[in-house]
């Protein structure tokens, strides 16, 4: 799988991307079982710092930091990555944070890419079409999880399914 919008490219470019990338002896993982499409992905995206594309009418400076590992205490007692994990019965491998909003960028093993933090929301169904929507700023696909039921609802306020 690849990035299909030329602006993601080109901002994925600017941060040091290049095609080729491989940093597979240079990084580690949080978990012994990340799925090995995690891994590719981050083998070629890890250690960016992407800005997210630009619009006009948009003056918010925002900043996704790839990376493959967070310190264990974030993965234990009363973090976001447990805590959503009991919530949605999905591990959740790290894949970045997102700034200014501190959001944690994490996927199951599935590929579907969740932002944590304040609320949860699935913003992609695949790590591509995630990292997309977080960079382009695309809400109009994402869920967010209603905490107390385990439910997701669309951006029409209506209880749906994750894909």
């Amino acid at each position: 799988m690849e990035f299909k919008n030329k602006d993601v490219k080109e901002q994925l470019e600017k941060a040091g991307w290049k095609p080729g990338r491989n940093l597979k002896n240079q990084i580690t993982f949080s978990y012994d079982d990340t799925p090995e499409f995690i891994k590719e992905f981050l083998y070629e995206y890890a250690d960016l710092k992407v800005l997210r594309v630009p619009h006009p009418s948009l003056k918010v400076e925002a900043e996704l930091y790839i990376f493959s590992d967070v310190e264990k205490e974030f993965l234990s007692g009363e973090n976001d990555y447990p805590y959503y994990q009991n919530i949605i019965g999905r591990k959740l491998f790290p894949l970045g944070v997102y700034l200014p909003d501190a959001y944690n960028v994490c996927c199951d093993a599935d590929g579907r890419v969740y932002k944590i933090g304040e609320y949860c929301y699935s913003v992609g169904k695949d790590l591509y079409e995630g990292i997309e929507n977080i960079l382009l700023m695309n809400t109009l696909k994402s869920l967010q999880l209603e905490e107390k039921t385990g439910k997701w609802w669309n951006m029409n306020g209506e209880y749906t399914n994750l894909p």
